[in-house]
């Protein structure tokens, strides 16, 4: 018969097994909030605004919250996202409406929402399109109706990109002055405040992933 284990010698291994789980679950949170993070802004926004339109502004807001020192490159990377990924859609508008109509047009209100931009858009060219870019139009629909409306290439780069970039620049240049506070006021509250907060913006984050189908 096998004598039990002495009670003091069970306790260190517990204890280092717990750090081992705290120091892994460490390494994750540096490389997901690391390298990583702002990487995945770009991607991101490069899929918001090409084929899949999503809130990219909450996920980009949590980053820049981190601290100021990663306002402005988040803005960079997500403002660059957004603008090549219009270009992309605009370029193919342009040499084949036929096959990217059916991953940006996916049924009737779609379409009548795209000929409502396109008809704002021979008006106003790109002006326009600049102005929709401030708004929460989804970029693609944008592109496209801008590529299919003959505004100039190079008009549409200078758009979307003072567009795109005022926007998450501004968002960027508000969070850098009150980032702090509102960090602080996330630390005061209570446990259950900070459940309830996140509970808050997961719904919010999957109602507006509902309102892009």
């Amino acid at each position: 018969m096998s004598t039990p284990e002495p009670r003091s010698a069970s306790r260190p291994r517990r204890r280092g097994a717990s750090r081992a789980i705290r120091l892994f679950r460490l390494r994750l949170i540096r490389a997901a909030r690391g390298k990583w993070a702002v990487p995945a802004l770009f991607i991101g926004s490069f899929i918001d605004s090409t084929v899949f339109p999503w809130p990219v502004a909450l996920p980009l807001a949590a980053q820049m919250l981190r601290g100021r020192r990663h306002v402005f490159p988040a803005a960079a990377a997500a403002a660059l996202g957004s603008v090549l990924g219009g270009l992309l859609v605009f370029v193919l508008a342009r040499l084949a409406f036929e096959a990217i109509a059916p991953m940006v047009v996916d049924d009737s209100d779609a379409a009548a929402r795209l000929a409502e931009v396109r008809a704002r858009i021979e008006t106003g060219g790109a002006v326009a399109v600049f102005a929709a870019m401030l708004t929460p139009v989804p970029v693609q629909l944008t592109s496209l109706a801008a590529g299919l409306a003959g505004v100039g290439g190079v008009w549409f780069a200078l758009a979307i990109t003072l567009g795109r970039g005022l926007r998450y620049f501004a968002m960027g240049l508000v969070l850098y002055a009150v980032g702090d506070q509102i960090v602080a006021g996330w630390l005061w509250l209570p446990r259950w405040g900070r459940w309830l907060v996140i509970c808050l913006f997961a719904a919010l984050f999957i109602w507006l992933i509902a309102l892009s189908f």
